[in-house]
């Protein structure tokens, strides 16, 4: 200042001040820069401007949260033990008027269902009962679904609302050397289950919102914050890492290797978050037996009673919490072989395991992404099931692939099918 100050003073000695006479005064032009006074108030652009230092806003965390699980609550000795002599069950007409009072006693709760279990003694079966039943297996399960067809049509009950199983000779209450022992184990037992909403806390992602106003906004740019549709969970589920189990046309038989293939890969998966293994019945498209569809009704109903017999015996026997085990069924849908053969609807009737968990790999990026094209557009992905069947495991020989014949034949057909979506890609789940 004192420099632009000496010349202004040298300007004024060199002119007249007749040169001077005609000087205007113009405003400022825009593009001046000034210096703004220091006593004047002015607005703040944020209520509190430390928020915004920290890029504080919406964010994923994980919070302890209690939420309702069911729990299946399973009544025994609801009625005493319907016994049968050496072939033909007795069911009393007291046993009838008592379960239905049982029954009405919990109609208020959710998902009622009876269960029976079939038993017997270790005597052998007369010629006329071995050829009708086979052993005493097969005759503790035939008097099991005699009773579950009686309290089905006497009690009116649905066919998703009764089930049962048998043991044979495996489980006795008495001794079998006397006939009074024998006539103990020669039982039908009738248990009463429904469900029970518990409250569990579990850690769960939540989303915690932290709104910001009155930003002052230098530049327009429209973007996305991309989250999960509400109620939608981030979940992988993994398929293959168990071998189907396969039934025969009267019983699903949950195998001891069976229950120890499940047992290692929920081992496997100790690391994930909140781990559900999920069983799928299907069957062949052969028609019912007439007991089947009295208590069935068609293929789809009793392929969800097989799913649901193997998720009980895999929660029983690993001692999992109901919430971890679920089941479903399709009935014929995904066929893998023709019906028209023996081996074909074999390979059919079968129940699938798949592993769901929280994947944390699935997880979307905190910072905003460029919208998607369309308004209110939702990017899915999803798996294309081909009309020429699943592709078949990769077997590995000592590290090396074997592919079986035709594979990449199957698999480019079916890249060519989905070649006009988006992003068409093969993932190989080892």
């Amino acid at each position: 200042m004192m420099r632009l100050r000496r010349i202004a003073m040298f300007y004024l000695a060199l002119f007249p001040a007749s040169v001077f006479a005609d000087a205007q005064d113009l405003a400022i032009g825009s593009s001046v820069e000034r210096h703004l006074p220091g006593d004047e108030q002015f607005m703040q652009w944020t209520r509190d401007a430390e928020r915004l230092a920290t890029q504080q806003g919406d964010e994923m965390a994980m919070r302890e949260t209690v939420v309702p699980m069911p729990e299946t609550i399973k009544l025994q000795n609801v009625v005493p033990p319907i016994h049968f002599e050496s072939g033909v069950a007795e069911v009393p007409s007291s046993t009838i008027t008592n379960l239905r009072a049982a029954l009405e006693s919990v109609r208020d709760k959710q998902n009622v269902r009876l269960h029976l279990v079939g038993h017997a003694d270790d005597q052998p079966l007369s010629p006329r009962l071995a050829r009708m039943y086979g052993d005493n297996e097969g005759l503790s399960r035939e008097r099991a679904g005699q009773v579950a067809e009686l309290f089905q049509k006497t009690l009116e009950l649905p066919a998703e609302a009764i089930s049962f199983e048998w043991a044979g000779d495996s489980k006795p209450i008495a001794g079998n050397e006397t006939a009074s022992g024998r006539a103990q184990n020669r039982r039908v037992e009738v248990e009463v289950w429904y469900d029970e909403m518990k409250d569990t806390s579990v850690t769960e992602e939540v989303l915690v919102k932290n709104d910001i106003r009155q930003v002052k906004v230098c530049r327009v740019e429209t973007v996305c914050k991309m989250r999960y549709l509400e109620g939608h969970q981030h979940r992988a589920r993994v398929r293959n890492l168990v071998a189907p189990l396969h039934y025969d046309e009267a019983s699903v038989d949950v195998t001891p290797e069976f229950v120890g293939q499940v047992q290692r890969t929920l081992e496997h998966l100790a690391d994930k978050q909140h781990v559900v293994v999920k069983f799928i019945g299907y069957t062949d498209n052969t028609a019912l037996a007439s007991r089947e569809e009295r208590i069935y009704g068609d293929q789809e109903t009793l392929s969800k009673a097989r799913a649901r017999r193997v998720a009980l015996a895999i929660e029983e026997q690993l001692q999992l919490p109901s919430e971890s085990v679920d089941s479903e069924g399709h009935g014929t849908d995904r066929a893998l072989a023709s019906n028209d053969t023996q081996q074909g609807r074999a390979m059919n009737r079968r129940v699938e395991v798949e592993f769901w968990y929280d994947d944390s790999l699935q997880e979307l990026p905190d910072e905003p992404q460029m919208c998607p094209g369309d308004p209110g557009a939702e990017l899915v992905t999803r798996v294309y099931d081909s009309p020429r069947g699943e592709l078949k495991p990769v077997m590995l020989d000592q590290g090396t692939p074997v592919f079986p014949p035709g594979y990449l034949d199957k698999v480019k057909l079916a890249l060519a099918d989905v070649a006009d979506k988006t992003n068409p890609r093969v993932r190989f789940v080892g």
